[in-house]
Protein backbone atom coordinates (compact mmCIF):
# COMPACT_ATOMS: atom_id res chain seq x y z
CA UNK A 1 0.00 0.00 0.00
CA UNK A 2 1.26 3.50 -0.76
CA UNK A 3 2.25 5.72 2.17
CA UNK A 4 -0.21 8.38 0.97
CA UNK A 5 -3.08 5.92 1.41
CA UNK A 6 -1.81 4.77 4.81
CA UNK A 7 -1.54 8.40 5.94
CA UNK A 8 -5.07 9.14 4.70
CA UNK A 9 -6.49 6.09 6.49
CA UNK A 10 -4.54 6.83 9.67
CA UNK A 11 -5.75 10.43 9.80
CA UNK A 12 -9.35 9.35 9.25
CA UNK A 13 -9.27 7.17 12.38
CA UNK A 14 -10.75 8.22 15.70
CA UNK A 15 -8.67 6.47 18.35
CA UNK A 16 -11.52 6.89 20.82
CA UNK A 17 -13.30 4.16 18.83
CA UNK A 18 -11.10 1.57 20.57
CA UNK A 19 -13.12 0.15 23.46
CA UNK A 20 -10.99 0.39 26.62
CA UNK A 21 -13.58 -0.70 29.19
CA UNK A 22 -11.79 -4.01 29.72
CA UNK A 23 -8.70 -5.80 28.44
CA UNK A 24 -10.80 -8.27 26.41
CA UNK A 25 -12.83 -5.48 24.79
CA UNK A 26 -9.69 -3.46 24.09
CA UNK A 27 -7.98 -6.42 22.44
CA UNK A 28 -10.94 -7.25 20.22
CA UNK A 29 -11.78 -3.68 19.17
CA UNK A 30 -8.11 -2.76 18.57
CA UNK A 31 -7.73 -5.68 16.16
CA UNK A 32 -10.71 -4.41 14.15
CA UNK A 33 -9.55 -0.80 14.41
CA UNK A 34 -6.04 -1.49 13.02
CA UNK A 35 -7.03 -4.07 10.38
CA UNK A 36 -7.16 -1.64 7.44
CA UNK A 37 -3.87 0.05 8.37
CA UNK A 38 -1.69 -2.95 7.55
CA UNK A 39 1.14 -2.94 5.04
CA UNK A 40 3.42 -5.93 4.85
CA UNK A 41 3.73 -8.98 7.06
CA UNK A 42 5.40 -9.70 10.39
CA UNK A 43 8.76 -11.44 10.51
CA UNK A 44 11.40 -12.25 13.09
CA UNK A 45 12.75 -8.72 12.49
CA UNK A 46 9.62 -6.79 13.49
CA UNK A 47 6.92 -8.93 15.14
CA UNK A 48 7.93 -7.59 18.57
CA UNK A 49 7.40 -3.93 17.71
CA UNK A 50 3.89 -2.49 18.35
CA UNK A 51 1.85 -5.55 17.37
CA UNK A 52 -1.39 -7.25 18.34
CA UNK A 53 -1.86 -11.01 18.06
CA UNK A 54 -3.70 -13.92 19.65
CA UNK A 55 -1.37 -16.83 20.38
CA UNK A 56 -2.72 -20.38 20.56
CA UNK A 57 -1.37 -22.43 23.47
CA UNK A 58 1.05 -25.13 22.33
CA UNK A 59 3.82 -27.35 23.66
CA UNK A 60 7.32 -26.09 24.34
CA UNK A 61 9.61 -26.74 21.35
CA UNK A 62 12.27 -29.38 21.87
CA UNK A 63 15.15 -27.17 20.82
CA UNK A 64 17.08 -24.17 22.10
CA UNK A 65 15.19 -20.86 21.67
CA UNK A 66 16.26 -18.56 18.84
CA UNK A 67 16.00 -15.58 21.16
CA UNK A 68 15.57 -14.89 24.88
CA UNK A 69 14.43 -11.43 25.96
CA UNK A 70 15.68 -9.44 28.94
CA UNK A 71 12.44 -10.34 30.76
CA UNK A 72 13.08 -14.06 30.20
CA UNK A 73 10.57 -14.69 27.42
CA UNK A 74 11.80 -17.23 24.90
CA UNK A 75 11.11 -17.29 21.18
CA UNK A 76 11.38 -20.03 18.57
CA UNK A 77 11.08 -18.90 14.94
CA UNK A 78 9.58 -21.09 12.24
CA UNK A 79 8.69 -20.50 8.60
CA UNK A 80 5.02 -20.24 9.57
CA UNK A 81 5.32 -18.11 12.71
CA UNK A 82 6.75 -17.92 16.20
CA UNK A 83 6.38 -19.82 19.45
CA UNK A 84 6.63 -17.69 22.57
CA UNK A 85 7.27 -19.08 26.05
CA UNK A 86 6.62 -16.62 28.84
CA UNK A 87 5.10 -16.00 32.26
CA UNK A 88 3.57 -12.67 31.14
CA UNK A 89 0.82 -12.27 28.56
CA UNK A 90 -1.79 -9.74 27.60
CA UNK A 91 -2.10 -6.07 26.89
CA UNK A 92 1.08 -4.14 27.50
CA UNK A 93 3.78 -6.75 26.83
CA UNK A 94 6.45 -4.12 26.12
CA UNK A 95 4.64 -2.11 23.43
CA UNK A 96 2.63 -5.09 22.14
CA UNK A 97 -0.71 -6.64 22.99
CA UNK A 98 -0.22 -10.39 22.99
CA UNK A 99 -3.09 -12.46 24.33
CA UNK A 100 -3.11 -16.23 24.52
CA UNK A 101 -5.96 -18.66 23.98
CA UNK A 102 -5.44 -21.60 26.31
CA UNK A 103 -6.24 -25.22 25.50
CA UNK A 104 -8.90 -25.20 28.23
CA UNK A 105 -10.80 -22.47 26.32
CA UNK A 106 -9.81 -19.53 28.55
CA UNK A 107 -8.08 -16.42 27.27
CA UNK A 108 -5.41 -14.34 28.96
CA UNK A 109 -5.81 -10.73 27.89
CA UNK A 110 -4.11 -9.17 30.90
CA UNK A 111 -5.59 -7.39 33.91
CA UNK A 112 -6.40 -4.20 32.07
CA UNK A 113 -5.43 -2.30 28.95
CA UNK A 114 -2.01 -1.27 30.22
CA UNK A 115 -0.72 -4.26 32.15
CA UNK A 116 0.05 -7.82 31.25
CA UNK A 117 -0.87 -10.86 33.34
CA UNK A 118 2.09 -12.38 35.14
CA UNK A 119 1.89 -15.99 36.31
CA UNK A 120 4.20 -18.29 38.22
CA UNK A 121 4.71 -20.60 35.25
CA UNK A 122 5.57 -20.19 31.60
CA UNK A 123 2.90 -20.76 28.99
CA UNK A 124 3.76 -21.46 25.38
CA UNK A 125 1.84 -20.04 22.45
CA UNK A 126 2.13 -20.07 18.66
CA UNK A 127 1.11 -17.28 16.27
CA UNK A 128 1.39 -17.26 12.48
CA UNK A 129 3.28 -14.40 10.87
CA UNK A 130 0.17 -13.34 8.95
CA UNK A 131 -1.92 -13.11 12.14
CA UNK A 132 0.08 -10.21 13.58
CA UNK A 133 -1.35 -6.73 13.19
CA UNK A 134 0.89 -3.69 13.41
CA UNK A 135 -0.24 -0.76 15.58
CA UNK A 136 0.95 2.06 13.33
CA UNK A 137 2.06 5.53 14.34
CA UNK A 138 2.18 8.71 12.29
CA UNK A 139 5.70 10.13 12.49
CA UNK A 140 7.35 13.17 11.01
CA UNK A 141 10.85 12.32 9.82
CA UNK A 142 12.86 14.92 7.89
CA UNK A 143 9.64 16.97 7.54
CA UNK A 144 7.93 14.02 5.85
CA UNK A 145 4.91 12.24 7.31
CA UNK A 146 5.32 8.47 7.59
CA UNK A 147 2.97 5.82 8.91
CA UNK A 148 4.90 2.95 10.48
CA UNK A 149 4.08 -0.57 9.29
CA UNK A 150 5.67 -3.99 8.81
CA UNK A 151 7.14 -2.84 5.49
CA UNK A 152 9.17 0.03 6.97
CA UNK A 153 10.00 -0.99 10.56
CA UNK A 154 12.98 -3.19 11.39
CA UNK A 155 13.82 -3.88 14.98
CA UNK A 156 12.71 -1.71 17.83
CA UNK A 157 14.17 1.61 16.71
CA UNK A 158 14.61 1.72 12.93
CA UNK A 159 12.12 3.14 10.40
CA UNK A 160 12.88 3.21 6.69
CA UNK A 161 11.84 6.32 4.75
CA UNK A 162 12.46 6.40 0.99
CA UNK A 163 14.82 3.45 1.37
CA UNK A 164 16.96 5.10 4.06
CA UNK A 165 17.04 3.88 7.68
CA UNK A 166 16.25 6.34 10.45
CA UNK A 167 17.20 5.37 13.99
CA UNK A 168 15.16 6.59 16.95
CA UNK A 169 17.30 8.59 19.32
CA UNK A 170 14.97 9.86 22.05
CA UNK A 171 11.19 9.30 22.19
CA UNK A 172 10.12 10.21 18.63
CA UNK A 173 13.37 11.76 17.36
CA UNK A 174 14.87 10.00 14.35
CA UNK A 175 18.22 10.57 12.62
CA UNK A 176 19.41 9.02 9.40
CA UNK A 177 21.16 5.70 10.04
CA UNK A 178 24.09 4.02 8.33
Amino acid sequence: MEQKELIRRFKSKNFEDIDIRSAARYFKSARVFYADLQDGRASDLNFFERTIVMYEECEEPKRKPDYTSESGSRYWYTKKGVVRGSNHWGNGVANCDWAIHLKNGRYIYGRDRQYCMISNKDRFGFAKWEDYLFKPRLLKIKRKEVVTCFNNVVGRDIVYVDGKPFVRQIIETYVEGK
